[in-house]
């Protein structure tokens, strides 16, 4: 099944895809994104080619978005999951305005969420908890917190929140915090808990 997630129709591969609700954040973050995509703030926009479900009892969906593997900015050269914040390489203080779509409750604009100029999923984006502490890529209280903070603001059940560590494909040494809406069922949402204990 291939679409394209600008369109938010992305895959209803699961029979338990059901119409999703929308708080005011939800629009919030789907109207700015749309926007910035609309004002040409992305390195491209997002579109999926392709997208499977593999087969096994995982039942990985994977993608084709050729746009990222060649348009996204270079990853950092990550060495070490303990590697210190370089303030000389690109870091999330370093983002035009244009790319800050929302404040999280703070005056000094020191929690945002910002959009992903290279986005792998419909309205992509990224949480900068502490951003203006330069922090490296590792999880931290408050940080933590700020994700599930988004949970609660959002009523969509296909809103997603994803940390990855150096070392484990994250391009940007600097605390950040992945968000985007997939309509696919992720494994941890039906898995049979007792077998896997």
């Amino acid at each position: 099944m291939s679409y394209n997630s600008s369109t938010e129709t992305n895959c209803a591969c699961s029979k338990d895809i059901k119409k999703d609700e929308e708080s005011n954040f939800d629009l919030v973050l789907k109207e700015k994104w749309m926007e910035a995509q609309k004002n040409g703030v992305f390195r491209y926009i997002l579109n999926i080619q392709d997208s499977k479900i593999l087969e096994g009892k995982y039942y990985f969906l994977v993608q084709l978005n050729i746009d990222r593997g060649y348009k996204r900015r270079s990853p950092e050269n990550i060495i070490s999951m303990n590697q210190p914040f370089n303030e000389k390489d690109f870091n999330f203080t370093k983002l035009v305005s244009k790319e800050q779509i929302m404040n999280l409750n703070n005056t000094d604009k020191d929690d945002i969420i910002a959009i992903n100029a290279s986005p792998i999923e419909y309205c992509h984006s990224l949480l900068l908890p502490q951003r203006c502490k330069q922090l490296p890529q590792l999880v931290t209280k408050h940080s933590l917190l700020k994700a599930i903070e988004l949970f609660s603001l959002s009523l969509s059940s296909y809103i997603r929140v994803a940390f990855n560590s150096l070392c484990a494909f994250a391009s940007v040494n600097h605390l950040h915090w992945h968000l985007y809406y997939l309509r696919w069922r992720m494994l941890l949402e039906y898995i049979v808990r007792r077998r896997w204990l």
